[in-house]
């Protein structure tokens, strides 16, 4: 159990610096270029490791179709992540996309939970939110009373 605790740990370091080098070749070419450049650069290795280990990737005949709708979702990500981050900065970017998996998984938790325990959760997650909110406004304000 201790490897995959550590492996998900190492899975959080790599999405962090992988979102802040892709935001830096957003503010460069775009984030939707950054985006395609990302995703080319993702296929020729994965396929390399595909190639190495000898598996052709199978698709599944005849089962929910739904199940590929998470490339999609990849990609729009790594493009809206990439857009944000040169306008909010990687802290506030990876809170945020931290508040909104913890959104997602309150939601998918709305049954399980007793409701005081939903309610504390949703607070926390708001308060995420809303301090990130008033840093960005705070900051925003303060650069603009210096220019």
């Amino acid at each position: 159990m201790t490897i995959y605790i550590l492996l998900a740990l190492l899975n959080g370091f790599c999405i962090a610096i992988s979102r802040i080098w892709n935001g830096q070749l957003a503010s460069y070419c775009g984030a939707f270029k950054a985006s395609y450049v990302n995703h080319i650069i993702g296929f020729v290795f994965l396929s390399i490791v595909m190639i190495l280990l000898l598996e052709p990737p199978q698709f599944s005949n005849g089962s929910n179709m739904l199940v590929y709708l998470g490339g999609f979702i990849g990609a729009f990500y790594v493009a809206i992540n990439s857009l944000v981050m040169s306008h909010l900065g990687s802290t506030n970017t990876m809170i945020l996309v931290i508040g909104g998996q913890m959104c997602f998984g309150l939601f998918l938790d709305s049954s399980t939970n007793s409701p005081s325990e939903f309610v504390i959760k949703v607070l926390g997650v708001m308060s995420i939110v809303i301090g990130v909110y008033l840093k960005q406004t705070i900051q925003h304000k303060r650069t603009s009373l210096s220019s």
